[in-house]
């Protein structure tokens, strides 16, 4: 009997212009309220597509019960970005069901400040679309919810040591806790001021080293990573990228930093844990 595999797969296009799902009908370039359908420099995600789709991918989860029955299609999210980069008036202009509608709602309302859309040098309001896919496939068996792992808000902090295996996360707050689910993205620090980000996979199979080089503690919140090999084009080799860390216990810390070359800070969330096993590929 063939099983399915619920996954989420996210069909991105930056910042899609409402114009483009009109059927090149005409249509004015900019509304009654003065917000444009396309601009000359499209409004962009810190960091680029890629930056959107590692987001989407770290942030979106698909509903529990819609992937029980067997719920999938296409939700398609409008949002205005603002003159600085804000994102307002989210909503969903098509919907699949209530569970996939809110979940894709949700992700759209967390995401940082954008890069705005410019008009003759000026930053415009415009209006933007994402189309978000949920989708079923099938003969593959369904993957593994991930774990959840809870702190208390407001512990206090003991172990201050950046030196370690730090493992991305997504992070909210509940009742007073804090909810983290772990992501396949290891960060090592080692004690000699080497630095390795790795991918690893569902499995920890193939595993890609995307980022390696030095890093250097600056101050009590500061620490500098200068890049030496890069699998990412938003990071350039030779680069350094000053990272702001706060702990917000023993095990969970917060990363603040400049994508390179915007004028936006980038939010990361990760936990402490033990040195998995993994193999590498070959390069």
């Amino acid at each position: 009997m063939k099983t399915k595999l619920f996954c989420l797969i996210l069909i991105l296009c930056g910042c899609l212009p409402v114009s483009a799902q009109q059927h090149r009908r005409s249509m004015p370039k900019v509304d009654e309220n003065g917000v444009y359908f396309v601009a000359e420099k499209m409004p962009e995600f810190p960091g680029g597509q890629d930056a959107l789709m590692k987001y989407l991918s770290m942030n979106v989860q698909y509903p529990a019960e819609a992937q029980k029955n067997g719920i999938g299609g296409r939700v398609i999210v409008q949002f205005i970005v603002m003159e600085d980069g804000s994102i307002t008036q989210e909503k969903v202009v098509r919907g699949v069901e209530e569970s996939l509608d809110a979940e894709a709602l949700r992700v759209v309302r967390q995401m940082p400040k954008w890069s705005p859309g410019m008009e003759k040098g000026e930053p415009v309001k415009v209006r933007c679309n994402i189309p978000i896919f949920f989708r079923i496939i099938e003969g593959r068996s369904a993957p593994k919810p991930k774990p959840e792992l809870v702190f208390p808000v407001g512990q206090e902090v003991k172990n201050t040591a950046l030196e370690g295996v730090w493992q991305s996360c997504s992070l909210k707050i509940v009742d007073d806790k804090y909810h983290v689910r772990l992501e396949p993205v290891l960060k090592i620090l080692s004690s000699d001021g080497v630095f390795m980000n790795i991918f690893t996979g569902d499995n920890k199979v193939g595993a890609m080293i995307s980022a390696q080089g030095t890093y250097n503690k600056e101050s009590d919140d500061t620490y500098v990573e200068s890049l030496e090999k890069s699998a990412i084009n938003l990071f350039k080799e030779g680069s350094k990228n000053a990272i702001t860390f706060n702990f917000l216990n023993d095990n969970l810390v917060k990363f603040t930093f400049v994508i390179p070359g915007k004028d936006a800070l980038w939010e990361e969330y990760w936990c402490r844990v033990p040195l998995p096993e993994i193999k590498l590929m070959a390069e």
